[in-house]
């Protein structure tokens, strides 16, 4: 079965980054204002380096926002017996159930917020965003034994 990133999640995040825009603007904003209003405490050096920063961590996560938007139309999970395969693009990568020592379940009331796998290289992985994130997770449930699954 294949899962892929949900329109939802996809206009969250860029919900998100349009909400650090605006409070980048607001902080530049402020000091802007400082700066009109009491020169001697927030002086152009100050005003300039806000301004600045503002300006080059919002490219930042533009250029960010947009790579991930770019990689992720062509990204989606796939279950297979005894192995989860990530695909995005032509790069393919397996992972061997077995090595899963833990699969966490957040949740937040009845909704699936995400899953964590832990495996037994104490690296984790973290799965949120899919469509039918519920679904990946009794799959994932009915092929990893019980011991190994927690819900939070």
């Amino acid at each position: 079965m294949k899962f892929t990133i949900g329109e939802a999640e996809r206009r969250q995040r860029s919900r998100n980054v349009g909400w650090g825009l605006l409070f980048s603007l607001l902080l530049a904003g402020i000091v802007a204002y400082q700066n009109y209003r009491y020169p001697q405490e927030y002086n152009d050096v100050l005003l300039w380096s806000v301004v600045g920063f503002v300006i080059l961590a919002n490219l930042i996560s533009y250029y960010r926002h947009r790579r991930y938007l770019t990689k992720i139309r062509q990204h989606f999970l796939e279950l297979e017996p005894g192995r989860l395969v990530f695909c995005t693009g032509d790069d393919r990568s397996e992972l061997d159930l077995e090595q899963i020592a833990a699969l966490r379940l957040f949740r937040a009331g009845p909704r699936l917020r995400h899953i964590q796998i832990l495996l037994k290289n104490q690296r984790g992985i973290r799965l949120e965003g899919y469509q039918d994130l519920d679904e990946l997770a009794r799959l994932l449930a009915e092929q990893i034994p019980p011991e190994k699954i927690m819900q939070k």
